[in-house]
């Protein structure tokens, strides 16, 4: 069940979505995650807004986990010295020594996807 890539205006309406989600409360468990039932929500509205996408629950699924990945070493790259974000053009900012270093150092492997 491959899929193509996703687009920017597919990934922007699920972000949506799930954002629209959150505010409705009704999606959310006693832990703060989400029902499982919420996927084929999500899943039936965008199959509505993209009719030739073929975007599934899994591939919802797998959208929302590659998002959390790249939270997680953005977060861990901005908590060290030398990494700031540039807010205007929405993007990490470093210098090139301090990249190299962090490159050398790092154990994060999958790190190198965003060189």
């Amino acid at each position: 069940m491959a899929r193509q890539a996703w687009s920017e205006e597919e990934e922007d309406t699920l972000l949506t979505n799930r954002t629209s989600l959150v505010d409705l409360r009704v999606w959310r468990t006693d832990n703060g995650g989400f029902h499982p039932s919420y996927l084929g929500v999500v899943k039936n509205e965008m199959q509505v807004l993209f009719l030739q996408a073929c975007i599934n629950e899994i591939h919802i699924e797998g959208r929302i986990k590659k998002w959390k990945s790249d939270y997680h070493i953005l977060d861990a790259m901005l908590r060290r010295p030398g990494f700031g974000w540039n807010r205007n053009e929405n993007k990490l900012v470093v210098e090139n020594e301090v990249w190299n270093a962090f490159v050398q150092e790092s154990t994060l492997k999958f790190v190198f996807n965003f060189v």
